[in-house]
């Protein structure tokens, strides 16, 4: 078989499907034989297992991912978003006033245990309070432009 410099496995399908996808097909396969890391035990032992499952050789575990990476690029977005959103929930509970304070979270850390939280249905009432006036004078705008 003839060497192939440029081409690597996807010269197998020789002049046909376009360069373009010839590529793509070449990205994705040099993508999938790559090393990757296991979540669990850091090891470069991941293997594919099926498509968008991967077992570590190491440790074990089996986990769903992308069909051809472990890891793909909406799934990082998706874990991004999730981990800010928490922080910043955490950030809002740590800037909580003292006084205001009835029962502490124990996932909250370096705070002492004597410190508590207000109840969320209180805010959320308020919030409800508030989100009716707005409507109802919305309402009256929209009835007064009517007249």
């Amino acid at each position: 078989m003839a060497r192939t410099k440029k081409v690597g496995s996807t010269g197998r399908f020789g002049a046909r499907y376009g360069s373009k996808l010839r590529r793509r097909v070449l990205d994705i396969e040099k993508r999938r034989k790559e090393e990757h890391r296991c979540p669990s035990c850091a090891t470069k032992a991941l293997k594919r297992k099926a498509a968008g499952l991967w077992t570590c050789r190491k440790c074990g575990i089996l986990f769903a991912g992308g069909a051809y990476v472990p890891y793909t690029d909406a799934g990082k977005a998706a874990k991004r978003a999730i981990a800010q959103r928490v922080s910043d929930d955490l950030l809002s509970l740590k800037d909580v006033d003292e006084e205001d304070i009835e029962e502490m979270p124990s996932f909250l850390p370096n705070l002492d245990e004597d410190e508590i939280i207000l109840e969320a249905t209180d805010a959320f009432e308020e919030a409800e309070e508030l989100e009716d006036t707005e409507y109802m004078e919305e309402i009256e705008d929209t009835e007064s432009l009517e007249e």
